[in-house]
């Protein structure tokens, strides 16, 4: 924050989390978070590969005490050819947060590439991009410029190749080594063999949580059937904590990390799921409605909120309608912007068009006369550039993931430019926020909050210290890393 001209205060940080969790801040876990998080940065940069950057968006509710800008941390950019052939275990960004496949792109030059002829400079990243892309499916099979997650993966592989440590891949651990109630190590599964893997220190759970457990998701998440996580993410870190003598603590206010879930099937059944979490739905030129043809929320508001809203109204299926500038100009879901094709997702049944706004409706199987006074009357609205009825853009998290040359308001624009395009929607999770109970360094605790000896647990397998809040970016992830870097210490014995 410091080098992009941001400061900020221990004093300040806290005040905010506290005015976000209200009585679910629990004191213990956040100074801890608080106090290893610059901590964890400076060791990470130090003795790895991971690089940082400050990013100056804002908090999600500026509105409270202590708010600030600059608190996302992301990574650097890498250069995948540092790995060689091993980028290819990389798993792939999310279809619709690339193009083609495997091409990535910073956060900052989504801009550049939604107008590459705006300038010399544009143009030369563009084309550049593209080159260097062709080449990496020649030698790669897949684009090795890593951004955002990807990036902190492939850094975090790099590091790992530079030390004794072991991966093993399509290893899952079956139970647990028990040694007079202390966690001795794992039984793991390779190859068809069951191996026991002694551990003379501890044992680290971090599974990703059980949002694919249909078990767990469908007993501590609304609307389950949707999420964003990977496919493994099936619990088995809880299995095994339980198993140890871990326990689950009272569930939190939110369990999940909501956001908006689209569906592509694919040819032969398989189906693939986008989480809208800001990059299209902030944008002017649209709105979602229910299958009543009716608003229901504010359209921009940060997924968290958005998705208390949704559960609150009921709504089990929406839809995001906008104009054909919308579509082209910022995409919707997996269907990127110009000059990405958008035919084989009409084709699939993702995106429904029509000429009008009314056949739209007929198409969509929504009130007809609802969907046409609803666009009218947020047309005027947009205009106008003011939202009554919901406030949107009126918030800073609004404007700042709105279009900044769109006026009078980033986040509002008429739907007037036919076709007219929809994607139907479901409320789901991107991430599980609910998992065993810990302590300041990430150890399991028992039912009477006593540690279980040898057995730490971190990321979405530790029940998250902001109890399902979300008061900014990164608020799974970093807690994920800073508890990570705090059970390191403690194993060996420096906490």
């Amino acid at each position: 924050m410091e080098a992009i001209g941001m400061p900020d205060t221990r004093q300040q940080s806290e005040e905010y989390i506290r005015q976000c969790l209200g009585g679910s801040y629990q004191e213990d876990l956040i100074s801890a978070y608080l106090d290893s998080s610059p901590e964890m940065v400076r060791w990470m940069e130090g003795n790895s590969e991971v690089k940082f950057f400050g990013l100056p968006f804002p908090d999600y509710h500026m509105d409270r005490k202590g708010a600030a800008y600059g608190r996302t941390v992301m990574t650097r950019p890498y250069d995948g050819r540092r790995l060689k052939r091993l980028v290819r275990q990389i798993r792939y960004p999310l279809q619709g947060m690339s193009a083609f496949g495997s091409m990535q792109t910073p956060l900052g030059e989504i801009g550049t590439w939604q107008k590459p002829w705006a300038s010399w400079r544009n143009m030369k990243f563009v084309s550049s991009s593209l080159l260097r892309y062709g080449a990496d499916l020649i030698f790669y099979g897949k684009g090795t410029d890593l951004c955002n997650g990807n990036a902190l993966v492939g850094r975090l592989l790099e590091s790992v190749t530079k030390t004794r440590i072991t991966l093993w891949s399509n290893t899952p651990a079956i139970e647990p080594i028990l040694d007079q109630g202390r966690v001795a190590g794992l039984v793991v599964r390779q190859e068809g063999r069951d191996l026991r893997i002694q551990a003379k220190k501890g044992v680290v759970l971090a599974t990703g949580g059980f949002a694919r457990s249909a078990s767990l998701s469908r007993k501590y998440l609304p609307f389950s059937d949707y999420t964003a996580a990977p496919r493994g993410n099936t619990g088995d870190g809880i299995g095994l904590g339980i198993a140890s003598g871990g326990h689950l603590p009272a569930p939190n206010k939110d369990n999940g990390l909501w956001a908006p879930i689209s569906e592509l099937h694919g040819p032969k059944g398989q189906v693939r799921h986008f989480p809208h979490q800001a990059l299209d739905r902030s944008k002017p030129r649209c709105i979602l409605v229910d299958g009543d043809g009716l608003r229901f929320a504010n359209e921009s508001a940060p997924y968290q909120p958005f998705g208390h809203d949704t559960h609150a109204a009921g709504v089990q299926k929406h839809f995001i309608i906008g104009d054909s500038v919308f579509l082209r100009r910022y995409g919707m879901g997996l269907a990127l912007p110009f000059p990405y094709p958008v035919s084989r997702y009409l084709m699939r049944h993702y995106l429904v068009s029509a000429p009008t706004i009314r056949e739209l409706a007929r198409k969509l199987r929504i009130n007809e006369e609802n969907l046409a006074a609803t666009v009218e009357k947020f047309n005027g609205y947009a205009r106008e550039g003011r939202d009554p009825d919901f406030h949107r853009g009126e918030a800073i998290y609004d404007q700042a993931y709105g279009d900044a040359s769109n006026k009078p308001n980033p986040c509002l624009g008429p739907l007037e430019k036919p076709p007219f395009y929809a994607l139907p929607l479901y409320p789901g999770n991107v991430s599980t926020m609910y998992g065993l109970e810990t302590n300041i360094n990430a150890q399991v605790l028992d039912g009477s909050g006593k540690a279980v000896p040898g057995l730490y647990a971190v990321g979405a397998d530790m029940n998250n210290p902001m109890k399902g809040f979300y008061p900014g970016g990164g608020c799974t992830l970093g807690p994920g890393m800073v508890f990570g870097y705090r059970a390191g210490l403690h194993i060996a014995g420096k906490l």
